[in-house]
């Protein structure tokens, strides 16, 4: 509206006048002669009414659906299978733009003489009165078996509803649009945020549904377990017809899942030692102890690698409790290709005549000693021997204490069932499938990833990490493709409790991967989240300014709402004010005793467009979105269909549902009234 004030509170002032106008083209039509006016005159007039108060209707009714739909939140259901699908964008919900005018018309819900609008109902206070006045009644013990406020109404109340329902009714006097996000806007990855159960992991489904039905590469992290996210994918998948390159890897679920060696691909050996020892702590004191893990898992890896043997947790942790097997290995390995002859000879026969070894190879394997003398009496040269060599040589119990951080991670990892997904046997009769993020993005996979944190965030924590580098290294190797004329899959990774898995392996990820084809969605309850994570407010700030489109549910915390906030310009908004006065008259003859004034003045004020507190008001499945430096406020659908699995995979979604406790806000349709259904 062009005016200044658009009084959208006001009350439905039209009703006399259209009252009037009805009555007008009744008698029109009827007894045009009471108006003393001839028939067809009459019928002109009435014509003329009906049209006015038809407009007048229209325009109350409009005001009273607008008043009306900022007290109750409106429903929104939908079938995968009806989905927006607009060329080039993602759907993400059902909104509006947020302008000045719904900045203006928030504020005006606020004030004071607008709180008649309960978001309760016009007949709560009523009807909660007389229940109250008829519990004390004698009739007390009769009603007692039955709900007292439906007896005296049998239309109840509108239940209450967390959050306000005025910061979306704010945008319904206008028709709601699809609120959608360029796919080329994707590269730049999307950062969601809210609190738990408002509706982070259904919006993960709505996204990761419909990257699935384009045939992009899905990945998708869920720390947590969430069976009804898994049941989902592969809904979604059998229905795009791609239910066979669907993967799960559960740590919870190992007898269903694929296998997967975090450290068995990589691009450079060195790769290996980084994705453990990023698992280490890493401040103070720590910091050195972590370098020295890290130098002598690059040692281990670097022999296995030559050796050409298999590089996993398992064997990391039997070659560093027995290196000296290693060593006796390793040098034997480099006197066969250094043509050192009879090295076996050479050694037995040194085992046998030293009478004993030195004292710095005190509880040291006799043959590893004699291979590393025999190593040097026969001068050959390796420089990947000479660093296990001096890893051999260092005192065993010095060294076991430089390193001692390193042996209970790599325990964590290879105990219980856990030890067969991690480390998988190199036997080529096994016919487990094998998780190779290489391969899913060659052929166009889909896969979910459970983690199991909340039985064991350790372990979680570290595999997500690992995974988080596996796809680093994948991605720059995708990227020397790419810059060869090479054609790449879009890859869609979602990382669900983004904070459980985040780590100095995702930084290169988040800054380089978008050349590679990846485009990262990310959800995390807080910003402090993040930083608790790495403990270092300047690396937390990297990850989250790399990620471009900011999506925020609910959120308790200022600094996390500051965001989206400090991102948004102030906009000037208007105030009706009243002014009335009164001034005696100074002369005494005169019959004017007093003057006295009323006026109306507009004043305006500059606000910023919302407030971080508004964040904290959102109703459960709303959000607002900061799109390309526009802010959106949407809401998002709830899927309408039942999922249909293979037993196998029912019977893990069905444990899943039953051990996990997760964000399932399928309560948004029990507290939210059916009063205006999409």
């Amino acid at each position: 509206m062009s005016a200044p004030i658009e009084a959208l509170l006001r009350p439905p002032v039209e009703y006399s006048a259209i009252a009037t106008h009805t009555s007008l083209a009744l008698l029109g039509i009827g007894a045009p002669q009471v108006l003393l006016l001839s028939g067809g005159v009459g019928y002109g007039l009435a014509a003329a009414c009906s049209l006015r108060a038809l407009w007048l209707s229209r325009r109350v009714t409009r005001l009273l659906r607008y008043q009306r739909r900022l007290r109750v939140l409106p429903t929104y259901r939908l079938h995968p299978k009806n989905l927006p699908a607009p060329k080039g964008e993602l759907f993400l919900g059902r909104g509006f733009q947020w302008r000045t005018q719904h900045t203006q018309r928030y504020a005006d819900t606020q004030r004071t003489e607008h709180s008649h609008f309960d978001r309760r109902g016009p007949f709560y206070h009523a009807v909660r009165t007389g229940a109250d006045a008829l519990a004390k009644t004698p009739l007390r013990p009769l009603i007692k078996p039955f709900n007292s406020q439906w007896l005296l109404n049998p239309f109840p109340p509108r239940p209450y509803v967390e959050g306000s329902p005025e910061l979306h009714g704010v945008g319904l006097y206008e028709q709601e649009t699809d609120v959608t996000l360029q796919q080329a806007e994707r590269v730049a990855h999307t950062f969601v945020v809210g609190t738990t159960r408002v509706g982070k992991t259904r919006l993960l489904e709505v996204i990761a549904s419909q990257d699935i039905r384009g045939g992009e590469v899905v990945i998708v992290f869920d720390p947590k377990g969430d069976g009804d996210l898994l049941a989902r994918l592969y809904t979604e998948a059998r229905r795009a017809g791609r239910a066979g390159e669907f993967q799960v890897f559960h740590l919870g679920f190992p007898e269903q899942s694929v296998t997967y060696n975090p450290v068995g691909s990589f691009s450079r050996v060195t790769e290996v030692a980084s994705r453990i020892a990023g698992q280490l702590p890493n401040e103070g004191n720590s910091a050195a102890f972590r370098e020295f893990a890290w130098r002598y898992v690059n040692v281990l890896a670097q022999v296995l690698d030559v050796l050409g043997e298999p590089i996993n947790y398992q064997v990391l942790l039997e070659c560093s409790t027995d290196i000296d097997a290693l060593v006796v290995r390793y040098l034997a390995c480099v006197a066969g290709q250094q043509q050192c002859e009879d090295w076996a000879e050479q050694v037995a026969d040194l085992v046998a005549s030293a009478a004993k070894m030195p004292t710095q190879y005190k509880g040291r394997d006799r043959t590893a000693w004699a291979s590393v003398e025999l190593f040097r009496r026969n001068a050959l040269s390796d420089p990947t021997a000479t660093s296990l060599i001096k890893t051999f040589e260092h005192d065993k119990s010095h060294f076991d204490k430089l390193v001692a951080s390193l042996y209970p991670l790599l325990e964590k990892l290879t105990s219980g069932p856990v030890a067969r997904l991690l480390s998988p046997e190199s036997n080529p009769d096994d016919t487990t499938e094998r998780l190779s993020w290489k391969r899913v993005i060659e052929r166009g996979g889909i896969v979910y990833v459970g983690l199991d944190a909340l039985s064991d965030p350790d372990v979680a924590s570290a595999v997500g990490n690992a995974m988080f580098a596996d796809l680093t290294s994948v991605a720059g190797s995708l990227y020397k493709d790419a810059q060869r004329g090479a054609t790449l899959n879009k890859v869609c990774v979602h990382a669900d409790e983004f904070n459980e898995l985040v780590g100095r392996e995702f930084i290169p990820l988040a800054n380089k991967a978008g050349g590679a084809g990846f485009q990262l969605t990310v959800y995390t309850q807080t910003l402090s989240d993040v930083i608790a994570r790495f403990d270092n407010p300047a690396r937390a700030g990297q990850v989250v300014g790399n990620l471009g489109t900011i999506i925020m549910l609910r959120v308790k915390e200022k600094a996390t709402a500051e965001l989206l906030t400090d991102r948004l310009k102030e906009v000037e908004i208007n105030h009706l004010m009243l002014d009335s006065g009164s001034t005696d008259s100074a002369d005494p003859e005169s019959e004017v005793h007093f003057t006295s004034s009323t006026r109306q003045r507009i004043s305006s004020q500059r606000v910023p467009m919302i407030h971080a507190g508004d964040l904290d008001a959102l109703p459960k499945g709303h959000a607002f979105a900061l799109i390309a430096g526009r802010l959106y406020k949407l809401r998002l659908p709830l899927f309408s269909d039942d999922a249909e699995l293979p037993s196998g995979l029912q019977t893990m979604v069905d444990a899943m549902c039953r051990d996990y406790v997760h964000g399932n806000v399928e309560g948004w349709a029990h507290t939210t009234p059916l009063g205006w259904q999409s």
